[in-house]
């Protein structure tokens, strides 16, 4: 998979974390592994990783994923008005 941007989404919470990588394919791994250490940049969502445990729900997203995905298009004031 070539570069591009993805999101990053604590579904309970409706966190969310943009970001770009310049390998799509195997940087959710790679993220899950920061989370799992502790260390992942975002620390709202770090935070939320932590106190979550077993009932964490956290999903990945290429930006490609959400253009497809009809209950998302349209909702960008949604995310405008979330405060993260």
């Amino acid at each position: 998979m070539k570069s591009g941007i993805f999101a990053v989404v604590n579904i309970g919470d409706i966190k969310l974390y943009i970001g770009e990588a310049h390998q799509l394919k195997g940087r959710w791994k790679a993220l899950m592994t920061l989370f799992i250490n502790g260390k992942f940049p975002h620390s709202q969502l770090q935070k939320a990783w932590n106190q979550k445990g077993n009932e964490r729900r956290f999903t990945f997203h290429t930006a490609n994923d959400v253009a497809q995905d009809k209950q998302i298009i349209g909702r960008e004031q949604f995310f405008l008005d979330i405060d993260y």
